[in-house]
């Protein structure tokens, strides 16, 4: 296999991932070999029934749909705009619908847990989930008409943050593209708040916060990639935050594959050791 050049980002940011300064370095690289030489040490193989779905040291294929994902289960909802008829893009989520299936709701940062990972996206229809239970690389695919307009769609997580608060957070993963338009990934945590600044208990217009990190949209991450180490760390978490998100989204077309994405508390250094974020794409 041919060696592929890494692309190394690191960044350390302000609490609000938006306000963010930049250091950019392209990261795109196109990796090379045979689909069918066999794994050494440190390789990630994807294998599945046929040919189709191979993932070998970051030879990316496309992602495939397989039956028996939730996101079969669900009618997704598309919002129509009642003058002109057209489709109108609506942000949506796939989640539990507390009766042993699944239902397409607006997006409202829904605490699901742990052991769920949420479909979300802006025209969700457009795309290919796959999210194996036995742990195995999970993946999104951009399908025709992905790249049309602000279209996205990625897994996430969302749990509470009572565990976490006060200690400092690290979402890591392996990730591997194929000809992707962008691909960014997120860890932050947040509470919702009344306009006039109370937190919302019942009633009244809520407005989310952001209290810690945020995402990595700002960082070009793109076109064909072997599979490359991703870290974002946040905290110490705020102590009035109320829910923990993290995940990753594949933005207009192309394919992104995902390997061990984990959250876990920074215990290899002092918990106030440091402060802000700390976002790394590629090796140290």
């Amino acid at each position: 296999m041919n060696t592929v050049r890494r692309a190394l980002i690191a960044v350390a940011v302000t609490a609000c991932a938006g306000a963010m300064p930049v250091q950019s370095v392209p990261s795109a690289a196109q990796a090379g070999g045979s689909e069918q030489a066999p794994a050494s040490d440190g390789e990630i193989v994807v294998s599945v029934f046929s040919y189709n779905d191979i993932v070998v040291n970051g030879r990316v294929r496309r992602c495939q749909r397989r039956a028996g994902d939730p996101l079969d289960k669900v009618n997704i909802r598309i919002d129509v705009d009642p003058h002109t008829g057209m489709p109108r893009p609506e942000y949506l989520a796939m989640v539990p619908d507390g009766g042993g299936g699944y239902a397409s709701v607006p997006d409202n940062e829904q605490i699901t847990g742990p052991d769920f990972w949420q479909r979300v996206g802006v025209g969700m229809d457009r795309y290919v989930f796959r999210a194996p239970s036995s742990g195995k690389p999970m993946c999104v695919g951009g399908r025709r008409g992905s790249d049309e307009g602000d279209r996205f769609a990625g897994f996430r997580r969302i749990v509470d943050a009572a565990p976490y608060r006060g200690h400092r957070l690290r979402f890591t993963a392996q990730i591997a593209t194929a000809r992707a338009h962008q691909v960014s990934f997120w860890l932050a945590a947040g509470n919702e708040w009344r306009e006039d600044g109370h937190r919302t208990l019942s009633g009244g217009a809520p407005r989310r916060v952001l209290l810690n990190g945020g995402n990595a949209d700002h960082l070009r991450f793109g076109g064909n990639n072997e599979w490359t180490p991703v870290v974002f760390e946040t905290g110490p978490i705020h102590s009035q935050a109320d829910h923990v998100s993290y995940g990753f989204n594949l933005q207009g077309s192309g394919d992104v594959w995902v390997h061990e994405p984990k959250l876990e508390i920074v215990a290899d250094q002092p918990e106030r050791a440091r402060t802000g974020d700390r976002i790394v794409i590629g090796r140290e």
